[in-house]
């Protein structure tokens, strides 16, 4: 929480600097997508052998979130601050645990991300009608885990290894570039093809002396549309 409150402290103190005063104020709705993922982790707990050695499975491809931002330009250039809300299903599906070949079909979890992040992008003429745009992002991302929202089915066909609730925050990082089309002198419609790296969130599975937390990478390439408003 204490990195969400440093970027809120210090976007609330550029606004409010004299120079960024007299700048306009730009803001945007977003949609990202995510059209593909990696999956990965790495183990901070080791209990039994539930732990995850091996991670497969799609990510959160094919999930989508949504957003907002808020600005000052200064020129070709802005400085915004964006919240972005998703529900994910993370598919770690063939990934294989600890206690030999046991693969894990069918394995998803389920959470939600919440998004604050400081993003600066560069806007450049095409022509008359289109623009290009490049951007980068800092910010924080928090998973929000509820109970039972992980389930491992066992190959065996033993009982399977039930999720806890849990929450942590993580750095998240992105980078894009895109297109982007005039509707009219102060609204344009931006097409941006971005990759986000929302961090590692902490998967809590098992019970007792066998509760294992391992973190798991949330990670995508994502197509993003955004409708840009400067006032």
């Amino acid at each position: 929480m204490k990195r969400a409150g440093l970027i809120v402290v210090c976007s609330l103190m550029l606004v409010g600097s004299p120079l960024v005063a007299s700048a306009d104020w730009t803001a945007d709705l977003r949609l990202n997508y995510a059209i593909a993922s990696d999956t990965g982790g790495s183990d901070q707990d080791v209990g039994d052998n539930n732990h995850i050695t091996t991670f497969n499975g799609d990510g959160i491809e094919g999930e989508s979130g949504f957003g907002f931002s808020v600005g000052k330009r200064f020129d070709d250039v802005a400085v915004s601050l964006a919240y972005e809300a998703m529900g994910v299903t993370y598919d770690i599906s063939g990934s294989i645990q600890a206690d030999g070949d046991v693969q894990l079909p069918g394995t998803e979890s389920d959470f939600d991300v919440d998004i604050l992040m400081l993003e600066v992008d560069l806007t450049g003429e095409i022509n008359e009608t289109f623009d290009w745009n490049v951007l980068a992002g800092i910010g924080q991302a928090t998973f929000d885990f509820g109970e039972n929202s992980t389930t491992i089915p066992r190959a065996t066909g033993a009982p399977a290894i039930v999720g806890s609730a849990s929450d942590n925050t993580d750095t998240a990082i992105r980078f894009g570039a895109g297109v982007s089309f005039d509707l009219s002198d102060s609204t344009t419609l931006l097409t941006m093809l971005q990759y986000t790296n929302y961090g590692s969130a902490d998967l809590v599975i098992g019970a007792g002396a066998g509760q294992t937390t391992t973190s798991v990478d949330v990670e995508a390439t994502e197509l993003s549309l955004r409708i840009k408003f400067d006032f």
